[in-house]
């Protein structure tokens, strides 16, 4: 008979393995191994931007932006845009009330149409963005100081023509025809184009805007912000969200009328920071809420050109600042409420430790 005897680095291995997935912190259900993802070399991953974004929601937004503001799951777009079998269910339904009915549950208990902003954590193919869906309940353009409609300024996407693009669907999503957008508004912000010089600052770009735009406005939109820009790609995000936004205005206000029209809710993504390598996509994508409030935008006149400057990619990146920010989080809630990690487990040191 022969016994096979596990080596002593197999047996260590089996162990940190195991202690990868001890639970460290109750809130956010953070364990061991979400931890190590904080490390300079790593990607964030969805239990951790969850967690982060849950803690700024409720601690550091004032009471009155929460009450205009509503964050989804990191998992929405994933069930929304979710593959299916259109024979699993009736014939008269449309691909968006397909997307739609896969979610439905989702806002039992909200209605975002008394919402303001609408954050969308999206990742596809590993790398993190944001969609924002901006006053939902309009029905075109308002003043943005009195809430009074407007007709101008006229939209000016560039003057330049945009053909129809051939796309592959992405590996298990089913997203609505990113051709049903106007195109040059996600043109405008490819990597090509914001490889070019614009702007100065941020507090410079918005009084440039101010000035330029004689009316500030705010409109219905869904907008795109993304580190790693995809460019027009980025339509079949804007159109597959339109597509579901008004299946749910029909859901929760039955027998009113609201136009849905890509003229009348306009997608585009936006000029926006770029980073600087591959991982830190998930930072940037948190940085950007926080920003939303922080410096927003001026004007909702499209294109919205004085986000390009928004922030030095320094507030995320030096030092591994954003991950630093995230692990202070972490530690003070582990101080402040009782860790669930056993006693004979030491929390693992991480690069950015050493970091000043």
């Amino acid at each position: 008979m022969y016994i096979e005897i596990s080596s002593d680095d197999e047996i260590e291995k089996e162990i940190e393995i195991k202690e990868d997935f001890k639970i460290i912190l109750e809130e956010g259900r953070i364990k061991i191994n979400d931890y190590k993802m904080l490390n300079s070399y790593e990607f964030i991953n969805d239990i951790l931007i969850e967690f982060y974004l849950n803690d700024w929601y409720t601690k550091k937004l004032s009471e009155e932006d929460r009450e205009r503001t509503y964050v989804f799951s990191t998992y929405f777009y994933t069930a929304l845009a979710k593959s299916f079998n259109a024979s699993d269910y009736p014939a008269h339904y449309t691909a968006s009330q397909i997307r739609h009915k896969q979610v439905k549950r989702w806002t039992k208990y909200v209605d975002i149409f008394q919402k303001d902003f609408v954050f969308i954590p999206v990742n596809e193919s590993n790398h993190w963005f944001l969609a924002v869906i901006c006053f939902p309940y309009l029905s075109g353009k308002v003043n943005m100081k009195d809430g009074t409609p407007v007709n101008e300024p006229v939209d000016d996407a560039g003057g330049y023509p945009w053909p129809r693009i051939t796309y592959s669907a992405v590996h298990d999503r089913s997203e609505a025809d990113p051709n049903d957008e106007d195109l040059r508004l996600f043109d405008m912000a490819s990597r090509e184009n914001l490889s070019k010089k614009q702007g100065l600052d941020y507090e410079t770009d918005a009084e440039v805007t101010k000035i330029f735009r004689r009316i500030q406005v705010k409109r219905p939109c869904i907008l795109v912000l993304d580190s790693y820009s995809g460019g027009v790609d980025r339509a079949r995000i804007t159109t597959t969200l339109r597509g579901w936004l008004e299946q749910e205005y029909f859901v929760k206000h039955p027998g009113q009328i609201k136009d849905f029209s890509p003229e009348a809710i306009k997608g585009a993504a936006l000029r926006v920071p770029q980073q600087p390598n591959k991982r830190d996509c998930g930072l940037f994508m948190i940085h950007f809420v926080e920003m939303f409030f922080k410096r927003p935008i001026v004007d909702y006149t499209f294109p919205i050109l004085h986000l390009k400057n928004w922030f030095s990619v320094d507030e995320v990146v030096v030092n591994c600042r954003k991950r630093k920010e995230l692990q202070c989080v972490i530690l003070n809630k582990m101080k402040k409420k009782r860790s669930t990690m056993p006693e004979e487990i030491e929390l693992p040191i991480l690069d950015i430790d050493y970091m000043l």
